[in-house]
Formats: structure tokens, sequence, C-alpha cells
């Protein structure tokens, strides 16, 4: 039995960030993240959210309680729920990718720290099609 764990999830913004609730949110799940030893990243294009959570099942499932009862989203989807071998983020308490239409923002730019680092092609593919597909619901991923 894996000791890591993975959960991925997306959801539906209720209402436009700005810059500094943005922050606020990343600071808020570092914090949390770190207090648990949860690794990840949070993809955010304006009206969604797609997390990737990485730790022990019971930190991912505390965590998760939590961002599931957070008002500033809605519709909270699990995408994939599940052990994994490693670590895709294992640098970022709790990277942030923002704006991934914008040249410079996207998923796999050299210029994202750790995005370069992800091996599981599945992920991968997932965290292209959030980028791509803009207004477009996510396919669910096999755990």
């Amino acid at each position: 039995m894996s000791l890591l764990h993975h959960l991925i999830y997306q959801s539906n913004v209720v209402a436009r960030l700005s810059a500094s609730e943005l922050g606020r949110l990343l600071e808020q799940c570092r914090s949390h993240n770190q207090q648990a030893d949860i690794t990840g990243v949070l993809l955010h294009d304006g009206n969604r959210f797609l997390g990737v959570l990485e730790g022990t099942p019971a930190a991912i499932a505390a965590v998760f309680n939590r961002i599931e009862a957070d008002c500033r989203h809605t519709g909270v989807q699990v995408l994939a729920d599940g052990p994994i071998s490693h670590r895709q983020f294992a640098c970022w308490t709790m990277g942030l990718v923002d704006d991934v239409s914008q040249p410079g923002g996207g998923v796999g730019d050299e210029t994202i720290p750790c995005m370069h680092t992800v091996t599981d092609a599945a992920l991968w593919l997932l965290l292209r099609e959030f980028q791509v597909g803009a207004g477009r619901p996510l396919l669910l991923l096999p755990s």
C-alpha cells in the first residue's frame, strides 16, 4: 500500500478573484498544506480551478474537506483520487499557475518552476487540457 496519495479536483469560481484575493488564497493554501505535509499545484483560469494535492490519505482528506466547504468556488468535482509512487510537485506546498491562457503562464512553460518535473503522463495531459480547454469540463482520470 502506498503511503502517498493524490487527489485532483476541478471547480467553478463563484466570483472573479482580484490579485490580492488570489494571493490570500495561495497563502492560506500554503499554510494549511505545510502543516499537513501536502504538496501540489492550483491552476486558475479566471473561471475555474484545477487542484492537485499530494500527501497521505488522511492529510488530503482533512484538507479537501476544507476545500469543498470554501465559498469561493462551487461544483467541486473529484477527477482522480488514489495512490501515487512519488510526488509530482515536491518543491511546492502549493504552486499557483494563474491565467493559464497567457504566454509565459501556461503549463509546460520553462518559466514555471516544478511544472517540467511532471512525469505522470495522464496528469500532464490533464494539466494541458485545463490550459487549452477553457470552458469545457475535464474528463475523469482513472485512479
